[in-house]
């Protein structure tokens, strides 16, 4: 189905299913055979694997879908999960679905979808927390005097931190840029759930920096007196 990935796991949050396609959002496999029996954390960020986990849990033990929106792949989409038939797999589940969501189409109030606060970024991942949230009120077609007022900034340092961006998005006039964001559903985030995305995106990337750090000094040779 196109524009559709699809993933399933089973109780222990092990996969057994995916669309080829799905790898492709995961950045630390390769190939459909190497997610399979891989856990959330096996694949993701603890702080990423454990929100996600709540969710699924969730899912299985109320026997209820369940629907929200994240920023996967450098773009909005919307998942949904759906608990496994127990009796047509022999085991207790969950199947996730992750299809694009149009832009600026919110559900009504009466059925709020919430959103994810760990993204899945790329090509975004090069930008700083305060270039992401610079990059949000762009795409909201906010002129930088009204995102310098708003995030009690000079207009100088938004308009340096957007020419950063520039450099590494390789855009090069605002028009462009607006484009790039909005093809990509920035501005259909509400302010606080995007100051949620870009707050998770610090934490996972604080957690990776750690892990990087132990595992450097875990390959260091050990010296003797």
């Amino acid at each position: 189905m196109p524009g559709i990935v699809a993933v399933a796991r089973d109780e222990q949050m092990r996969s057994f299913w995916c669309t080829t396609g799905f790898t492709r959002i995961l950045r630390s496999v390769e190939s459909t055979e190497d997610l399979m029996g891989k856990t959330l954390h096996d694949v993701l960020s603890k702080q990423a694997a454990d929100e996600r986990e709540i969710l699924y849990r969730q899912v299985i033990e109320t026997k209820q879908t369940h629907s929200h929106y994240q920023f996967s792949d450098d773009a909005r989409v919307i998942c949904t999960i759906y608990p496994l038939d127990e009796q047509a797999f022999g085991h207790r589940g969950v199947l996730g679905l992750v299809k694009d969501a149009p832009a600026d189409v919110r559900l009504s109030a009466e059925y709020e979808i919430p959103v994810l606060s760990t993204p899945n970024l790329r090509e975004l991942d090069a930008l700083t927390a305060r270039e992401l949230e610079v990059l949000h009120f762009v795409a909201k077609g906010m002129s930088t005097p009204e995102i310098a007022k708003h995030l009690c900034r000079s207009p100088k340092t938004i308009e340096n931190q957007i020419n950063s961006t520039h450099t590494k998005l390789e855009t090069h006039s605002r028009a462009q840029l607006v484009r790039y964001a909005c093809e990509r559903g920035i501005q259909s985030f509400s302010d606080d759930e995007w100051a949620a995305i870009v707050k998770g995106n610090r934490l996972v990337h604080k957690e990776q920096v750690a892990v990087q750090v132990k595992s450097t000094r875990k390959a260091q040779p050990k010296t003797t007196l």
